[in-house]
């Protein structure tokens, strides 16, 4: 039986991976999302690049990292992140992006 996936359009801090995740769903114990990045590659394999910083302020590089992660909850800070949010062209790509990891999983 499949877990059921709640909704959800946030951004949290992961501590496991100590970075800025965008969290897509969530299950009893865990989390959906995407990582985001300042390297162009991760493990070899290129990123996502994003036209614009997601957190407001930073005008540096970020990318999107290829894949996707399910970390547990207590992973995550407990509250979303405040002052983030993709630019409308860039969340076209990361939406499209998850649907391509939820087709291919």
């Amino acid at each position: 039986m499949k877990k059921k996936i709640k909704p959800r359009n946030e951004f949290r801090y992961n501590y496991a991976t100590g970075h800025p995740n965008y969290i897509y769903g969530e299950t009893d114990k865990r989390y959906k999302g995407v990582g985001i990045t300042h390297e162009s590659e991760t493990f070899g394999k290129k990123n996502m690049p994003l036209t614009k910083n997601p957190q407001k302020g930073k005008t540096d590089k970020a990318y999107i990292r290829n894949g996707y992660i399910s970390d547990k909850k207590s992973n995550f800070r407990k509250r979303p992140l405040k002052g983030f949010e993709f630019d409308k062209s860039d969340f076209a790509n990361v939406k499209s992006k998850i649907r391509h990891v939820k087709r291919h999983k």
